[in-house]
């Protein structure tokens, strides 16, 4: 098994790799032609791989997976991002405050027109709270599909948030579709 660490940039990921002392040649050579084949390169002497796109997690999983490469990839957040969690705005008229505390509007102010270091601090801080959005919109929907009343079977009239775990696994191994979907959800709470 391939032990990465994935970090996404503003236009390119790193992945490095954890055990690349125990991988074979053959898998170098996949993990080389996985990257050569997308544009980056493999590093031997910084033990990890760049590519200069921006992708997300689950597609690079998913890339992988279609490779036949059987790997374990860890998330690492991008340096300048944890720099914007604790560090302070020392310009202009928000001097001295964090940057998770400033307006959006100001944050894409700064991501358009500074040309230094504190801009990819600014599109870090922004992505971040994109990415938040998307997670929170995600959990909200989960929990309104679990209030779902289910309509059919012995369980018809209750939601599908309070099914019994065997119910709920059955459905997902018999049934398709918005059965399936929702006893799949049901069972990942």
């Amino acid at each position: 098994m391939i032990k990465l660490s994935y970090t996404q940039y503003s236009k390119q990921f790193i992945c490095k790799i954890q055990n690349i002392n125990e991988l074979s040649v053959q898998t170098l050579q996949e993990l080389e032609n996985f990257a050569s084949t997308r544009s980056g390169s493999l590093d031997y002497t910084k033990e990890s791989f760049c590519i200069p796109k921006r992708i997300a997690l689950s597609h690079v999983q998913e890339l992988f997976k279609l490779k036949g490469l059987d790997v374990f990839i860890t998330e690492e957040e991008a340096k300048r991002q944890r720099i914007s969690n604790m560090a302070t705005i020392n310009f202009g008229k928000y001097k001295g405050t964090k940057w998770t505390d400033l307006d959006d509007t100001y944050l894409l102010w700064l991501s358009k027109n500074l040309n230094s270091d504190d801009r990819q601090i600014a599109i870090s801080e922004l992505e971040s709270r994109k990415q938040m959005s998307s997670q929170k919109k995600s959990i909200k929907q989960k929990a309104k599909e679990l209030e779902m009343i289910i309509g059919f079977g012995k369980f018809r009239g209750q939601k599908w948030g309070e099914l019994p775990k065997d119910y709920l696994s059955w459905v997902v191994s018999n049934l398709q579709g918005e059965a399936k979907r929702l006893a799949e959800i049901a069972l990942s709470q």
